[in-house]
């Protein structure tokens, strides 16, 4: 087998195993995401509380009636990870501390 061929063979040997490998991760992502949003959070469950000021007692509250395992508080000025977890409510406040938006993730 000439040089060529055995290089152009090995080189898509080498990229099927990456392509393969990125396949994978992929799904293995989503069927975790997909079990995370069976047993977390639903925020439609707690949507009467936009407009109310965010307190402990909120947080308490959002958190039980949501479903959700964490809650976090997300500021118009936040800084925030931007990692998604089925299983966390935030609730997003104005300047004021006033819930504008509650969403799982």
């Amino acid at each position: 087998m000439p040089r060529t061929t055995s290089t152009l063979l090995l080189s898509l040997a080498a990229l099927a195993v990456v392509l393969a490998a990125c396949s994978a991760a992929r799904d293995t992502r989503s069927a975790d995401a997909d079990a995370n949003a069976a047993a977390g959070c639903d925020a439609s469950k707690v949507d009467y509380l936009i407009g109310e000021n965010v307190s402990g007692y909120i947080e308490r509250k959002a958190m039980k009636e949501s479903g959700a395992e964490d809650v976090r508080v997300l500021k118009p000025d936040s800084v925030v990870t931007m990692d998604f977890n089925a299983r966390r409510l935030n609730i997003h406040t104005d300047p004021g501390k006033v819930i504008i938006k509650l969403a799982c993730g």
